[in-house]
């Protein structure tokens, strides 16, 4: 199998899934892509992590904060590495796309490149981070975390801005950082 063959399947997948919209969606999509709108939970599992660790949360904290930065970073040096246009920016899909209007009205098109998915990376590696140090085996915590994590990454497809290649790849770099973490702070006991 080639190259094309794969990158063919990948927009036909992309088409796919993008296709499936509606008014209602396209609102509730562009929130849940929308880095801002999840300040909050941020904050209550920041708030968690100090309950449960106390004072050995500042390696946590750290850690938690390098495994974001580093997931975010590594996308980024693969986006300018590869550089492969984002769906909304793809010439030959163009017209096939659905793009989302952001609220000023203009289409939200993301930056030129796309793969890997920050996104997609940085809310697996935050969710599989908290699962390590706030789980405590309590499924409906993991189950939120990762279905949390899988809504980020798929309104990505749905705004127009991400095949699920990049998907794939961006949960790859997310699973990598996240699990690096919690080995290296298992060393530390914790």
């Amino acid at each position: 199998m080639t190259a094309d063959f794969f990158i063919s399947l990948d927009q036909s997948i992309f088409l796919f899934l993008n296709s499936l919209h509606n008014s209602a969606a396209d609102f509730l999509f562009y929130w849940i892509s929308d880095r801002f709108i999840w300040i909050p939970l941020y904050i209550i599992l920041v708030f968690f992590l100090i309950k449960k660790w106390k004072k050995r949360v500042i390696p946590i904290l750290v850690a938690l904060i390098l495994c974001v930065t580093l997931t975010d970073q590594t996308c980024n040096v693969i986006k300018k590495s590869v550089e492969r246009p984002r769906p909304s920016h793809e010439l030959a899909l163009s017209g096939q796309v659905h793009l989302v209007a952001k609220p000023d009205g203009t289409l939200y098109t993301g930056g030129p490149y796309g793969f890997p998915s920050s996104h997609a990376a940085n809310s697996l590696a935050l969710a599989l981070f908290v699962i390590f140090y706030l789980s405590d085996r309590r499924k409906w915590f993991v189950i939120l975390m990762l279905t949390w994590s899988l809504l980020l990454s798929y309104s990505r497809i749905y705004l127009g801005v991400h095949y699920l290649g990049d998907i794939l790849v961006g949960w790859c770099v997310g699973l990598f950082w996240a699990f690096f973490f919690w080995w290296l702070l298992s060393k530390l006991n914790l």
